[in-house]
């Protein structure tokens, strides 16, 4: 059990770090099958792993990642436009930006950049 409970953490870690150092998680086609091809899991794999060490679902894991790259984005670029920053930060819509950026930081992604100048 111990084993298999470190061996788990490693294939994390290592998936982590490859797609944070890859920036993997601005694939706006980033999936649970990229993650399988990273990790050489099942899908139950990605599951288990995503509730034990990122406390999440996947979706909920990249688009964390995705939500800390646009803050640093409009912390740094203030005359980038929001749908831009959306865009780089690896979202396809929007609307889905905008709620997830609500959700976490508790404001709109232009209040943020007005606060964070």
């Amino acid at each position: 059990m111990m084993e298999t409970q470190g061996r788990d953490k490693q294939l994390f870690e290592q998936a982590h770090r490859a797609i944070v150092e890859g920036r993997l998680f601005l694939n706006p086609d980033f999936s649970r099958d990229t993650y399988i091809r990273l990790c050489l899991i099942n899908k139950n794999g990605v599951a288990r792993l995503m509730r034990k060490y990122a406390g999440t679902n996947l979706n909920g894991y990249i688009n964390g990642l995705r939500l800390e790259y646009a803050s640093a984005l409009l912390r740094k670029d203030s005359d980038m436009p929001i749908k831009a920053v959306a865009m780089d930060s690896g979202f396809k819509n929007l609307r889905t930006f905008y709620r997830l950026f609500i959700h976490k930081y508790g404001m709109t992604p232009t209040k943020y950049k007005e606060t964070h100048l």
